[in-house]
């Protein structure tokens, strides 16, 4: 049985120094929103943390909320657009949306505060004590910034190109398909780089993204059909497949065996959902055993891995788009990217599906999901499972257990998105006490991979005071929600408004379950 400890009071004696950021968590009269982009975070230092690395956390985590804001408002703006037209353009900004934990906003200020007065009272009466920081930066500035940073690539990029059509005319085939394929990272930062503007531009967002998005993809539809043509090697199997993409990765990073890399392959998701498959498990498979074979390198399954390799693959008529990357752990680097456009015939000799059994409501329940999403701030809640290295894909019978990180005492609460629609209150008011702030924390609790199969979602909830009741209805030992998705989402960010002083946030874990 769980038992669950009385809410930490929190007392903060506010005055005149104290910055108006602060008093409104994140929110201040003299940075309005259209006018700026802002962040706010915080962070304690429970746990023997230092006054110094508190506020180097709360630095980190006001930075994180400004760009969950940006990956908020890109989702938006690029799915209302994939409605209106198609997701033809879509995977051009696939890096940006899926991997926008690694942005690095340029031209941020930063400004912070060590409230000394704040305190949790609790049996100890020990004093713990909060670092706020706040980021921003004016809306025009960073246009101007990201404006100059996309001119600059486009140049590089069309340079590299010219170059390379100059090799090829030469006969000089190897230095023509180094210049090509150096092309790929510089397209990753210009879709990161035009992610941003999308957001910063307010007005004329939707057609401006059109626009950009088409003549992107002819320039590395280009880039594409010349790689193809210098490497001289048909794709006629998957197993050709995975070779072509890891002979682009490894030419790019120009190591030796001499210098092995230690590499995380990771699944590849479907288009930009962040959906494994069947296929997707096969492929990772294969990757690694060409990872070893072609590029000479260390595929290994630890999360601490320095290099990681993931990225997604688009179904566009009767082809499937592949794009992949390798990204530096430690700053969030791309250091190499690959691309190959198949028939579909060639994928399906895999004879495994591209998506989940149930990927058609899994889609709708995105969509509301994304509907009125809202970047928390204040409170952090950083949240993966135990195979969040094997993307999230389990198999019937198999454990799964959940860790979470959280930077002040909040309540937990679980709910689970089945594949067949019901949705199931797994975990509720789990307080979080002061012994588990700044700490890696597995939930003592573990879930079992069952039917129905297909991509469901871990919906994870945390709140600085008690969540409010849902609706349930127990059956078979399971608490299933009566509401449906919508007006459970309705319901539940509503309450973020209920008590002005109250922190809440989310995260959502994408886990796709099959028979075997």
């Amino acid at each position: 049985m769980i038992k669950y400890l009385p809410l930490l009071l929190f007392f903060s004696s506010v005055h005149a120094q104290t910055p108006d950021w602060v008093k409104g968590q994140g929110k201040s009269p003299q940075y309005s929103e259209t006018i700026f982009l802002t962040g706010y975070g915080v962070a304690t230092t429970d746990n023997g943390v230092a006054r110094t690395q508190a506020e180097e956390s709360a630095i980190a985590n006001a930075r994180k909320n400004l760009v969950e804001k940006i990956r908020i408002n890109i989702q938006s703006v690029t799915s209302s657009k994939t409605e209106e037209v198609g997701d033809q353009y879509s995977s051009f900004f696939a890096s940006a949306v899926q991997s926008t934990s690694s942005l690095d906003i340029q031209g941020l200020e930063t400004a912070s505060y060590f409230d000394d007065d704040t305190k949790y009272v609790r049996r100890t009466l020990r004093a713990s004590h909060i670092a706020h920081a706040f980021v921003f930066v004016k809306r025009e500035l960073l246009q101007n910034t990201y404006q100059q940073k996309v001119t600059s690539l486009k140049t590089e990029i069309e340079g590299k190109i010219t170059l390379a059509k100059s090799f090829e005319q030469q006969s000089k085939s190897t230095q023509a398909l180094e210049e090509y394929l150096s092309c790929y990272p510089m397209a990753r930062q210009l879709e990161e780089a035009q992610s941003i503007l999308t957001f910063v531009k307010i007005s004329n967002a939707l057609d401006e993204l059109q626009q950009t998005a088409s003549t992107n993809e002819v320039t590395i539809a280009q880039i594409r059909q010349a790689v193809t043509k210098l490497v001289q090697r048909p794709i006629n199997t998957v197993d050709d497949l995975a070779w072509f993409l890891i002979y682009q990765l490894k030419e790019q990073t120009g190591s030796k065996e001499s210098e092995r890399l230690s590499v995380l392959a990771t699944p590849l998701v479907y288009q930009d959902t962040k959906m494994g498959s069947s296929f997707s498990r096969y492929f990772q498979q294969v990757m690694e055993q060409k990872l070893r074979e072609v590029a000479k390198w260390d595929a290994v399954q630890q999360a601490s891995a320095p290099f990681v390799v993931s990225g997604s693959y688009w179904e566009q008529n009767n082809n499937v788009k592949f794009i992949v990357n390798v990204r530096n752990v430690k700053d969030g680097r791309i250091i190499a990217s690959a691309e190959a456009t198949v028939p579909s015939t060639v994928i399906a000799l895999a004879n495994r599906s591209l998506t989940p059994e149930n990927y058609k409501s899994a889609l709708a329940d995105q969509k509301v999901f994304a509907s009125n999403e809202i970047a928390g701030g204040g409170l952090t809640l950083e949240s993966w499972t135990s195979k969040e290295t094997q993307g999230n894909l389990f198999s019937e019978g198999e454990k799964m257990k959940v860790l979470v990180r959280i930077n002040m005492p909040c309540y937990i609460r679980f709910i689970y998105h089945m594949a067949d629609g019901k949705r199931v209150l797994l975990l509720n008011e789990y307080f979080m006490d002061a012994s588990k702030v700044n700490v890696v924390y597995e939930i003592p609790q573990d879930f079992e991979c069952a039917a129905p199969f297909g991509s469901e979602v871990l919906q994870i909830f945390a709140r600085t005071d008690k969540f409010e009741q849902i609706q349930t209805l127990n059956k078979d030992g399971y608490e299933y929600l009566k509401e449906d998705l919508k007006n459970f989402v309705v319901t539940t960010r509503g309450m973020k408004t209920a008590k002005p002083k109250t922190m809440q946030t989310e995260q959502r874990i994408t886990i796709t379950t099959m028979k075997d």
